[in-house]
Protein backbone atom coordinates (compact mmCIF):
# COMPACT_ATOMS: atom_id res chain seq x y z
CA UNK A 1 0.00 0.00 0.00
CA UNK A 2 2.72 2.70 0.27
CA UNK A 3 3.12 2.34 -3.51
CA UNK A 4 -0.40 3.80 -3.83
CA UNK A 5 -0.37 7.24 -3.18
CA UNK A 6 -3.38 9.56 -3.07
CA UNK A 7 -3.35 11.76 -6.26
CA UNK A 8 -6.54 13.67 -5.92
CA UNK A 9 -9.62 14.05 -3.33
CA UNK A 10 -13.17 15.61 -3.53
CA UNK A 11 -15.11 17.17 -0.84
CA UNK A 12 -19.25 15.86 -0.14
CA UNK A 13 -21.64 17.95 1.06
CA UNK A 14 -22.55 15.33 3.56
CA UNK A 15 -21.49 12.35 4.52
CA UNK A 16 -22.71 9.26 2.63
CA UNK A 17 -23.08 5.57 3.92
CA UNK A 18 -21.50 2.09 2.70
CA UNK A 19 -24.15 1.82 -0.36
CA UNK A 20 -24.01 5.34 -1.91
CA UNK A 21 -20.81 4.52 -4.04
CA UNK A 22 -20.96 2.20 -7.08
CA UNK A 23 -19.10 1.54 -10.42
CA UNK A 24 -20.18 2.03 -14.08
CA UNK A 25 -18.18 0.59 -16.87
CA UNK A 26 -18.57 1.91 -19.59
CA UNK A 27 -18.09 0.03 -22.74
CA UNK A 28 -16.13 2.31 -25.49
CA UNK A 29 -15.16 5.38 -22.61
CA UNK A 30 -13.27 5.47 -19.51
CA UNK A 31 -14.60 3.77 -16.33
CA UNK A 32 -17.01 6.11 -13.96
CA UNK A 33 -17.70 6.10 -9.90
CA UNK A 34 -21.23 7.22 -9.25
CA UNK A 35 -21.16 8.71 -5.48
CA UNK A 36 -24.38 10.15 -3.45
CA UNK A 37 -24.20 11.82 -0.40
CA UNK A 38 -27.05 11.20 2.28
CA UNK A 39 -28.67 14.78 1.43
CA UNK A 40 -29.72 14.16 -2.48
CA UNK A 41 -26.34 15.51 -4.06
CA UNK A 42 -25.21 12.75 -6.40
CA UNK A 43 -21.90 13.23 -8.05
CA UNK A 44 -19.92 11.51 -10.94
CA UNK A 45 -16.09 11.06 -10.79
CA UNK A 46 -13.95 9.93 -13.76
CA UNK A 47 -10.77 10.84 -15.08
CA UNK A 48 -10.96 13.19 -18.48
CA UNK A 49 -8.19 14.15 -20.90
CA UNK A 50 -6.72 17.66 -20.02
CA UNK A 51 -3.79 19.96 -21.64
CA UNK A 52 -2.13 18.33 -19.04
CA UNK A 53 -3.12 14.74 -19.40
CA UNK A 54 -5.82 12.47 -17.56
CA UNK A 55 -7.42 14.52 -15.06
CA UNK A 56 -9.65 13.34 -12.21
CA UNK A 57 -12.86 15.42 -12.76
CA UNK A 58 -15.86 15.53 -10.45
CA UNK A 59 -19.63 16.81 -12.20
CA UNK A 60 -22.67 16.56 -10.38
CA UNK A 61 -25.45 14.57 -11.75
CA UNK A 62 -29.31 16.57 -10.88
CA UNK A 63 -31.35 13.20 -11.07
CA UNK A 64 -35.00 13.89 -11.70
CA UNK A 65 -38.07 12.78 -8.80
CA UNK A 66 -35.26 12.94 -5.53
CA UNK A 67 -37.69 15.42 -3.78
CA UNK A 68 -36.32 18.33 -1.73
CA UNK A 69 -35.59 16.90 2.34
CA UNK A 70 -34.93 13.11 1.10
CA UNK A 71 -32.08 11.23 2.15
CA UNK A 72 -30.43 8.72 -0.64
CA UNK A 73 -30.00 5.54 1.12
CA UNK A 74 -28.60 2.93 -1.70
CA UNK A 75 -26.94 3.19 -5.05
CA UNK A 76 -26.62 0.84 -8.05
CA UNK A 77 -25.30 0.84 -11.73
CA UNK A 78 -25.07 -1.70 -14.39
CA UNK A 79 -24.48 -1.68 -18.55
CA UNK A 80 -26.81 -3.61 -20.31
CA UNK A 81 -24.77 -3.75 -23.25
CA UNK A 82 -21.25 -5.15 -23.45
CA UNK A 83 -20.51 -2.98 -26.62
CA UNK A 84 -22.18 -0.15 -26.05
CA UNK A 85 -23.32 2.09 -23.24
CA UNK A 86 -27.05 0.98 -22.11
CA UNK A 87 -26.74 2.11 -18.36
CA UNK A 88 -29.33 1.55 -15.69
CA UNK A 89 -29.07 3.51 -12.60
CA UNK A 90 -30.74 2.57 -9.35
CA UNK A 91 -31.26 4.79 -6.44
CA UNK A 92 -33.32 4.02 -3.02
CA UNK A 93 -34.45 6.97 -0.92
CA UNK A 94 -36.71 7.88 1.92
CA UNK A 95 -38.36 10.73 2.72
CA UNK A 96 -41.01 12.58 5.13
CA UNK A 97 -45.19 11.64 3.51
CA UNK A 98 -48.22 14.17 4.17
CA UNK A 99 -48.50 11.87 7.62
CA UNK A 100 -47.24 13.23 10.55
CA UNK A 101 -44.19 10.82 11.67
CA UNK A 102 -44.40 8.74 8.78
CA UNK A 103 -42.21 7.81 5.80
CA UNK A 104 -41.98 6.77 2.58
CA UNK A 105 -39.37 4.96 0.49
CA UNK A 106 -38.81 4.76 -3.23
CA UNK A 107 -36.81 2.46 -5.68
CA UNK A 108 -35.87 5.23 -8.41
CA UNK A 109 -34.72 3.58 -11.76
CA UNK A 110 -33.32 5.74 -14.66
CA UNK A 111 -32.24 4.24 -18.08
CA UNK A 112 -32.29 5.79 -21.77
CA UNK A 113 -34.34 2.68 -22.25
CA UNK A 114 -31.89 1.87 -25.26
CA UNK A 115 -28.28 1.63 -26.55
CA UNK A 116 -26.48 4.92 -27.31
CA UNK A 117 -23.00 5.03 -28.63
CA UNK A 118 -22.62 7.92 -25.86
CA UNK A 119 -22.56 8.16 -22.68
CA UNK A 120 -24.50 10.62 -21.52
CA UNK A 121 -25.75 10.84 -17.92
CA UNK A 122 -27.65 13.57 -18.13
CA UNK A 123 -29.82 12.24 -20.41
CA UNK A 124 -30.25 8.94 -18.56
CA UNK A 125 -30.94 10.86 -14.88
CA UNK A 126 -34.05 12.20 -16.42
CA UNK A 127 -35.79 8.90 -16.99
CA UNK A 128 -37.45 7.95 -13.87
CA UNK A 129 -39.51 4.78 -13.14
CA UNK A 130 -40.33 5.63 -9.58
CA UNK A 131 -41.48 2.18 -7.70
CA UNK A 132 -42.90 2.48 -4.15
CA UNK A 133 -41.78 0.44 -1.40
CA UNK A 134 -43.74 -0.97 1.73
CA UNK A 135 -40.38 -1.36 3.70
CA UNK A 136 -36.92 0.28 4.34
CA UNK A 137 -34.36 -0.30 1.78
CA UNK A 138 -30.70 -1.34 2.35
CA UNK A 139 -28.72 -2.85 -0.05
CA UNK A 140 -29.76 -1.88 -3.54
CA UNK A 141 -27.29 -4.37 -5.71
CA UNK A 142 -27.93 -6.54 -9.33
CA UNK A 143 -26.75 -9.95 -10.49
CA UNK A 144 -27.71 -11.60 -13.90
CA UNK A 145 -30.89 -14.03 -13.52
CA UNK A 146 -29.99 -16.95 -16.24
CA UNK A 147 -32.81 -19.47 -17.81
CA UNK A 148 -31.75 -22.69 -19.23
CA UNK A 149 -33.52 -24.74 -21.27
CA UNK A 150 -31.91 -28.05 -20.77
CA UNK A 151 -28.52 -27.64 -21.94
CA UNK A 152 -28.82 -24.11 -23.91
CA UNK A 153 -29.13 -20.93 -22.50
CA UNK A 154 -32.79 -19.85 -23.10
CA UNK A 155 -32.32 -16.08 -22.10
CA UNK A 156 -29.84 -13.73 -19.79
CA UNK A 157 -30.69 -10.71 -18.13
CA UNK A 158 -29.64 -8.17 -15.16
CA UNK A 159 -32.27 -7.55 -11.78
CA UNK A 160 -31.86 -5.52 -9.13
CA UNK A 161 -31.70 -7.28 -6.22
CA UNK A 162 -32.97 -5.14 -2.94
CA UNK A 163 -33.06 -5.90 0.81
CA UNK A 164 -35.27 -4.74 2.94
CA UNK A 165 -36.80 -3.91 6.88
CA UNK A 166 -39.04 -7.23 5.98
CA UNK A 167 -36.44 -9.57 6.05
CA UNK A 168 -36.28 -9.94 2.27
CA UNK A 169 -34.62 -9.96 -0.34
CA UNK A 170 -36.38 -8.05 -3.32
CA UNK A 171 -36.19 -9.00 -7.48
CA UNK A 172 -37.18 -6.21 -10.00
CA UNK A 173 -36.61 -7.34 -13.69
CA UNK A 174 -37.14 -5.27 -16.39
CA UNK A 175 -40.47 -5.69 -18.87
CA UNK A 176 -39.16 -4.09 -21.82
CA UNK A 177 -42.59 -4.20 -23.70
CA UNK A 178 -43.82 -1.51 -21.14
CA UNK A 179 -40.58 0.08 -20.07
CA UNK A 180 -41.29 -1.15 -16.51
CA UNK A 181 -39.39 -2.44 -13.69
CA UNK A 182 -41.67 -4.97 -11.69
CA UNK A 183 -40.62 -7.14 -8.50
CA UNK A 184 -41.30 -10.97 -8.87
CA UNK A 185 -41.43 -13.81 -6.92
CA UNK A 186 -37.75 -14.60 -5.44
CA UNK A 187 -38.35 -18.25 -4.93
CA UNK A 188 -38.92 -18.74 -8.14
CA UNK A 189 -35.96 -17.77 -9.76
CA UNK A 190 -33.99 -17.17 -6.70
CA UNK A 191 -34.61 -19.85 -3.57
CA UNK A 192 -31.43 -19.13 -1.90
CA UNK A 193 -33.84 -15.79 -0.59
CA UNK A 194 -35.74 -17.42 1.90
CA UNK A 195 -36.45 -15.12 4.70
CA UNK A 196 -33.87 -14.25 7.01
CA UNK A 197 -33.87 -13.59 11.36
CA UNK A 198 -33.36 -10.10 10.42
CA UNK A 199 -32.51 -7.57 7.76
CA UNK A 200 -30.07 -8.61 5.55
CA UNK A 201 -27.05 -5.85 5.21
CA UNK A 202 -24.71 -7.52 2.69
CA UNK A 203 -25.28 -10.04 -0.87
CA UNK A 204 -22.24 -11.12 -2.89
CA UNK A 205 -23.22 -13.57 -5.95
CA UNK A 206 -20.26 -15.30 -7.60
CA UNK A 207 -21.64 -17.13 -10.72
CA UNK A 208 -18.92 -19.94 -11.89
CA UNK A 209 -17.57 -19.67 -15.97
CA UNK A 210 -20.26 -21.67 -17.52
CA UNK A 211 -23.33 -19.91 -16.04
CA UNK A 212 -24.51 -23.81 -14.48
CA UNK A 213 -24.10 -22.76 -10.66
CA UNK A 214 -24.38 -19.95 -8.28
CA UNK A 215 -23.01 -19.11 -4.82
CA UNK A 216 -24.61 -16.69 -2.59
CA UNK A 217 -23.33 -15.18 0.41
CA UNK A 218 -26.08 -13.40 2.62
CA UNK A 219 -24.81 -11.28 6.11
CA UNK A 220 -27.95 -10.61 8.28
CA UNK A 221 -27.80 -7.68 11.00
CA UNK A 222 -28.68 -10.13 14.02
CA UNK A 223 -24.84 -11.85 12.86
CA UNK A 224 -26.49 -14.32 10.61
CA UNK A 225 -24.40 -15.78 7.88
CA UNK A 226 -25.56 -17.62 4.97
CA UNK A 227 -23.61 -19.36 2.11
CA UNK A 228 -25.73 -21.33 -0.40
CA UNK A 229 -25.09 -23.24 -3.64
CA UNK A 230 -27.91 -23.10 -6.30
CA UNK A 231 -27.71 -25.11 -9.71
CA UNK A 232 -29.12 -22.66 -12.05
CA UNK A 233 -30.09 -25.35 -14.55
CA UNK A 234 -33.13 -26.74 -12.14
CA UNK A 235 -33.20 -23.83 -10.03
CA UNK A 236 -32.87 -26.07 -6.91
CA UNK A 237 -30.52 -25.60 -3.75
CA UNK A 238 -27.54 -27.62 -3.80
CA UNK A 239 -26.28 -26.54 -0.25
CA UNK A 240 -27.39 -24.28 2.48
CA UNK A 241 -24.82 -23.52 5.18
CA UNK A 242 -25.47 -21.13 8.12
CA UNK A 243 -23.48 -19.57 11.20
CA UNK A 244 -24.48 -16.60 13.64
CA UNK A 245 -21.19 -14.86 14.55
CA UNK A 246 -23.15 -12.71 16.90
CA UNK A 247 -22.18 -8.88 15.89
CA UNK A 248 -23.39 -6.61 13.43
CA UNK A 249 -21.56 -7.41 10.06
CA UNK A 250 -20.60 -4.64 7.83
CA UNK A 251 -19.82 -6.60 4.72
CA UNK A 252 -18.75 -9.77 2.76
CA UNK A 253 -17.24 -11.04 -0.10
CA UNK A 254 -16.75 -13.76 -1.79
CA UNK A 255 -13.45 -13.96 -3.75
CA UNK A 256 -11.02 -16.66 -5.24
CA UNK A 257 -7.25 -16.87 -4.61
CA UNK A 258 -5.50 -16.05 -7.50
CA UNK A 259 -2.03 -17.48 -7.51
CA UNK A 260 1.57 -16.74 -9.47
CA UNK A 261 1.90 -19.36 -11.80
CA UNK A 262 5.20 -21.39 -13.15
CA UNK A 263 7.03 -19.53 -16.05
CA UNK A 264 6.13 -22.28 -18.57
CA UNK A 265 2.61 -21.80 -17.83
CA UNK A 266 2.78 -18.43 -18.63
CA UNK A 267 4.50 -18.68 -21.09
CA UNK A 268 2.11 -21.04 -22.71
CA UNK A 269 -0.51 -18.12 -22.04
CA UNK A 270 0.94 -14.95 -23.07
CA UNK A 271 -1.22 -14.80 -26.30
CA UNK A 272 -4.29 -14.98 -23.91
CA UNK A 273 -2.36 -12.85 -21.45
CA UNK A 274 -3.53 -15.12 -18.61
CA UNK A 275 -0.33 -14.91 -15.77
CA UNK A 276 -2.35 -16.31 -12.92
CA UNK A 277 -4.69 -18.78 -11.75
CA UNK A 278 -7.91 -19.15 -10.13
CA UNK A 279 -7.83 -21.29 -6.70
CA UNK A 280 -10.01 -21.68 -4.14
CA UNK A 281 -13.53 -19.80 -3.30
CA UNK A 282 -13.10 -18.01 -0.21
CA UNK A 283 -15.56 -15.73 2.19
CA UNK A 284 -14.22 -13.19 4.36
CA UNK A 285 -16.89 -11.40 6.70
CA UNK A 286 -16.30 -8.45 8.43
CA UNK A 287 -17.14 -7.68 12.00
CA UNK A 288 -18.09 -4.27 12.75
CA UNK A 289 -16.82 -4.72 16.35
CA UNK A 290 -15.16 -8.08 16.92
CA UNK A 291 -12.26 -9.41 14.13
CA UNK A 292 -12.97 -10.23 10.67
CA UNK A 293 -13.45 -13.60 9.81
CA UNK A 294 -12.16 -15.36 6.47
CA UNK A 295 -13.91 -18.81 5.77
CA UNK A 296 -11.58 -20.84 3.22
CA UNK A 297 -12.59 -23.16 0.22
CA UNK A 298 -16.00 -22.56 0.62
CA UNK A 299 -17.45 -24.71 -2.20
CA UNK A 300 -15.43 -27.65 -0.04
CA UNK A 301 -15.37 -26.62 3.51
CA UNK A 302 -18.52 -24.99 3.58
CA UNK A 303 -18.20 -22.44 6.61
CA UNK A 304 -16.41 -24.93 8.61
CA UNK A 305 -12.97 -24.16 7.62
CA UNK A 306 -12.63 -20.48 8.90
CA UNK A 307 -9.75 -17.89 10.92
CA UNK A 308 -9.91 -14.76 12.26
CA UNK A 309 -7.85 -12.23 11.12
CA UNK A 310 -5.40 -9.96 13.61
CA UNK A 311 -7.11 -7.04 14.65
CA UNK A 312 -4.62 -4.08 16.16
CA UNK A 313 -7.41 -1.90 17.22
CA UNK A 314 -10.51 -3.67 19.15
CA UNK A 315 -12.00 -0.04 19.91
CA UNK A 316 -12.63 1.21 16.13
CA UNK A 317 -15.70 -0.10 13.55
CA UNK A 318 -14.76 -2.60 10.83
CA UNK A 319 -17.01 -0.99 7.94
CA UNK A 320 -16.16 -2.29 4.29
CA UNK A 321 -13.91 -5.24 2.51
CA UNK A 322 -11.99 -4.79 -1.01
CA UNK A 323 -9.57 -7.70 -2.26
CA UNK A 324 -7.06 -6.38 -4.51
CA UNK A 325 -3.92 -7.53 -5.45
CA UNK A 326 -1.82 -4.18 -4.50
CA UNK A 327 1.61 -5.22 -4.67
CA UNK A 328 1.51 -7.17 -7.97
CA UNK A 329 2.85 -10.45 -6.62
CA UNK A 330 0.07 -12.48 -8.27
CA UNK A 331 -1.69 -12.83 -4.40
CA UNK A 332 -4.91 -11.27 -3.16
CA UNK A 333 -4.75 -9.14 -0.49
CA UNK A 334 -7.72 -8.21 1.97
CA UNK A 335 -8.45 -4.78 2.30
CA UNK A 336 -10.63 -3.66 5.15
CA UNK A 337 -11.42 0.52 6.45
CA UNK A 338 -12.29 0.95 9.69
CA UNK A 339 -13.33 4.07 11.46
CA UNK A 340 -9.89 5.27 12.92
CA UNK A 341 -9.56 6.54 9.54
CA UNK A 342 -7.33 3.66 8.37
CA UNK A 343 -7.47 0.38 5.50
CA UNK A 344 -6.22 -2.29 7.34
CA UNK A 345 -4.03 -4.66 5.04
CA UNK A 346 -3.66 -8.29 5.05
CA UNK A 347 -1.74 -10.72 3.49
CA UNK A 348 -1.16 -14.13 3.30
CA UNK A 349 2.29 -15.23 4.35
CA UNK A 350 3.38 -18.83 3.73
CA UNK A 351 4.80 -19.88 7.18
CA UNK A 352 2.15 -17.72 9.51
CA UNK A 353 -1.24 -17.26 7.51
CA UNK A 354 -2.84 -14.54 6.93
CA UNK A 355 -1.05 -11.29 8.80
CA UNK A 356 -1.81 -8.01 8.72
CA UNK A 357 1.09 -6.28 7.12
CA UNK A 358 0.24 -2.71 6.71
CA UNK A 359 -2.22 0.46 7.88
CA UNK A 360 -2.68 2.96 5.64
CA UNK A 361 -3.73 6.43 6.87
CA UNK A 362 -6.50 9.19 5.91
CA UNK A 363 -7.82 12.01 7.36
CA UNK A 364 -11.45 10.60 8.29
CA UNK A 365 -13.34 7.35 9.09
CA UNK A 366 -13.41 4.56 5.93
CA UNK A 367 -16.88 4.15 4.35
CA UNK A 368 -16.61 2.18 1.12
CA UNK A 369 -13.92 0.76 -1.28
CA UNK A 370 -13.43 0.26 -5.12
CA UNK A 371 -10.77 -1.22 -6.70
CA UNK A 372 -11.37 0.06 -10.73
CA UNK A 373 -9.40 0.51 -14.24
CA UNK A 374 -10.68 4.57 -14.47
CA UNK A 375 -7.96 5.34 -16.23
CA UNK A 376 -8.22 2.33 -18.91
CA UNK A 377 -4.14 1.91 -18.85
CA UNK A 378 -4.43 -1.72 -17.26
CA UNK A 379 -3.90 -0.72 -13.73
CA UNK A 380 -6.41 -0.54 -11.04
CA UNK A 381 -7.24 2.76 -8.86
CA UNK A 382 -8.01 2.50 -5.54
CA UNK A 383 -11.31 4.68 -4.62
CA UNK A 384 -12.03 5.54 -0.86
CA UNK A 385 -15.56 7.26 -0.09
CA UNK A 386 -14.51 8.27 3.64
CA UNK A 387 -16.81 10.38 6.11
CA UNK A 388 -15.91 13.45 5.00
CA UNK A 389 -15.20 12.71 0.56
CA UNK A 390 -13.50 10.85 -1.79
CA UNK A 391 -9.99 9.49 -2.18
CA UNK A 392 -8.05 8.93 -5.10
CA UNK A 393 -5.59 6.41 -5.17
CA UNK A 394 -3.23 5.49 -7.58
CA UNK A 395 0.17 3.04 -8.19
CA UNK A 396 3.65 5.14 -8.25
CA UNK A 397 4.00 4.65 -12.05
CA UNK A 398 7.90 4.06 -11.31
CA UNK A 399 6.92 0.55 -9.36
CA UNK A 400 4.78 -0.15 -11.14
CA UNK A 401 7.33 -0.08 -14.29
CA UNK A 402 9.82 -1.89 -12.65
CA UNK A 403 7.63 -4.27 -11.20
CA UNK A 404 6.70 -5.10 -15.27
CA UNK A 405 9.92 -5.24 -15.66
CA UNK A 406 11.10 -7.81 -13.41
CA UNK A 407 8.25 -10.20 -14.48
CA UNK A 408 9.04 -10.02 -18.21
CA UNK A 409 12.80 -11.21 -17.06
CA UNK A 410 11.54 -13.82 -15.43
CA UNK A 411 10.04 -15.72 -18.27
CA UNK A 412 13.39 -16.11 -20.17
CA UNK A 413 12.47 -15.81 -23.53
Amino acid sequence: MDKLKETHYFSLPSQGNIYTMTHLQAANCPHKILVASLKRDIFCLEYQESAAGLIPTTKEVSFTYIPSGAEIISVDAFNKSDSKNEFVIGITIIKNSNLMDAFEFYLNIYSEWEENEDFNIDNIAQNCLNVELSFTPYQLTHTELIVWDGDTIASKEIVFLLSGSDNQVHVYREYTTDHLYKEVDNKEYFPEFIKTPSPVIWIDIHLNDDCTERLTAVACECGYVRLTKVCVKTNKLVFNFSTKLNNYISHLKIFPEEQSVATEVALNNLDTGVLTKKGALNLVVVNSILPPVLFEDVLTYGLSNYISLPRHDYTCVLTCCQIADVDFDGEQEILIGNSSEEIMVYKRDPDKGWCLEELKMFASPIISMKYVDLLEDGINELVVLSLRGVHFLQHDFSYVDEVLSEKIKSLNF
